[in-house]
């Protein structure tokens, strides 16, 4: 493992991805806690805001002190991509401080009233999404400053727009791009997840229990789609005009690692998603439901820790503290995408692939059908019954679809029905958690109509998997 830095740069670039990530994440469940009226999740907002903040001044050191050791290493850094960085990272710094600030001083007067103050609450709302967006610009800017390859899309483009498109060409830097933006929230999010998990286990608050596993849920489901963009990226990186510096043996390492933690993200999300199912009927979690997920999620974090820490050696020589592999003969990933290449174990798993979806559009119909008034002779508690049929089945797609995806990547990436496939599928996989956390859905009877609310998701959950089928079944043809 390599969770211990050795030089400034590798520090930051470990400690800079938690301002920006972290708070997004945790905006989302302190706004969860306003829509649900629950104060504890509130305060434990609050202190998670009140952490943020601390990290703005090691982020800001640890990068102010990286600036040498960067300009050693790449001698394409410039002074003005380095300044527009430290500008902006000094805007959302402060407004991140001021956001603990205030976090941490209506934690501690709300823990002595009891009490939690209605106008400072909102204030710290208020700062924490003003420093989003600031975080957002400073984030790209930082991007900039080492990533060349994000600086070829336009050159590409421009080859592929005047005609002249040499053997190769075509995987777009979007997707690296992409990748870089994907990857850091299930990493993040389980480290946040864990911390509200924890939390929640010690206060026996099932309500934080709840936000946690919801997060550990979306972590699983972003596997799929940070995975994907992973692969396109390779190619992006490596053909046909390769970034000096990146080997195709240090993907090779990290996809190795990636593919472990797209399975214990599975495991855990799924995991965490069963806890939510039965919540329903047992209006309880049970202890050893609740150290399942806790334990899948420690050895999922060590497993993306690890990735993550590949992942940065790639296109980062100046956290390097060992050469890149130059040969792929070690790592499993190459000898799996020889293997599914040949057509006797390529079909099989198409066909397994096509059974998972059909499991998952039986499934969505039956419950947005319910939703949408059809079927009111049954209750919505029937229906919730058969989502677990539908989970199965994206499970089994995930994992056929990334064999299929490692067969062929190049092509697949580059079909036109590929993108809006893995924009629909997060979407469509995410919506269906609400079917599992409203109460109001819940409580249909037999005969009654569904809360006008659930009829939006039901039909964005529709559109979305119709989405994803029409997206896979058009990539022989388009």
């Amino acid at each position: 493992m390599h969770l211990i830095p050795d030089t400034w740069t590798h520090f930051h670039i470990l400690v800079s991805v938690f301002p920006s990530i972290g708070l997004l994440l945790t905006t989302g469940i302190y706004i969860g806690a306003f829509i649900t009226g629950n104060d504890g999740i509130k305060r434990t907002g609050m202190l998670a805001f009140a952490l943020l903040g601390l990290l703005s001044i090691p982020t800001y050191f640890s990068g102010d002190f990286s600036v040498a050791a960067l300009r050693a290493v790449d001698k394409d850094v410039t002074d003005d991509a380095i300044w527009w960085h430290w500008a902006w990272g000094w805007a959302g710094l402060t407004t991140l401080a001021l956001t603990g600030i205030a976090a941490i001083y209506e934690y501690q007067r709300s823990g002595k009233t009891g009490r939690i103050c209605k106008d400072m609450a909102h204030l710290v709302l208020g700062l924490a999404l003003i420093t989003l967006g600031l975080m957002a610009v400073l984030g790209e800017f930082g991007w900039e400053i080492r990533h060349h390859e994000l600086n070829l899309a336009a050159k590409v483009n421009n080859i592929v727009s005047a005609g002249d498109v040499p053997q190769g060409i075509g995987t777009s830097q979007a997707w690296s791009h992409v990748h870089m933006i994907l990857n850091h929230f299930p990493t993040v999010g389980f480290v946040v997840a864990l911390g509200f998990f924890i939390m929640g286990l010690m206060q026996k608050n099932d309500g934080m229990k709840r936000s946690a596993l919801v997060l550990f849920t979306i972590g699983g489901v972003l596997g799929a789609p940070t995975y994907a963009t992973g692969a396109a990226a390779m190619w992006a990186l490596t053909d046909p005009m390769p970034i000096l510096g990146v080997t195709k043996a240090s993907i090779d390492a990290h996809r190795d690692m990636a593919a472990l933690s797209l399975f214990g993200l599975a495991a855990t999300g799924v995991s965490a998603w069963i806890a939510l199912w039965r919540y329903r009927y047992l209006a309880v979690f049970t202890d050893r439901m609740m150290y399942i997920v806790l334990t899948l999620g420690v050895i999922t974090l060590g497993l993306m820790a690890e990735t993550g820490h590949r992942g940065g050696m790639i296109n980062h020589p100046e956290i390097r503290t060992e050469a890149l592999p130059q040969s792929s003969a070690a790592f499993f990933s190459p000898q799996v995408e020889l293997l599914i290449n040949n057509v006797i174990w390529f079909v099989p798993w198409q066909t397994v692939h096509f059974f998972g979806y059909s499991l998952v559009f039986g499934t969505v119909m039956a419950v947005v059908l319910r939703v949408l008034g059809f079927w009111k002779s049954v209750p919505f508690s029937a229906v919730h019954r058969f989502l677990p049929l539908g989970v199965f089945g994206v499970v089994m797609n995930v994992f056929t679809g990334m064999l299929m995806l490692m067969a062929d990547t190049f092509r697949y990436v580059n079909e036109n029905s590929f993108t809006p496939k893995m924009w629909f599928l997060p979407i469509g996989a995410i919506t269906v958690i609400y079917f599992s956390l409203s109460d109001s859905l819940w409580e249909v009877k037999a005969g009654d109509d569904a809360p006008i609310a659930a009829k939006y998701v039901a039909v964005i959950v529709l559109i979305a998997w119709v989405g994803v089928i029409m997206g896979g079944r058009l990539l022989p043809y388009v």
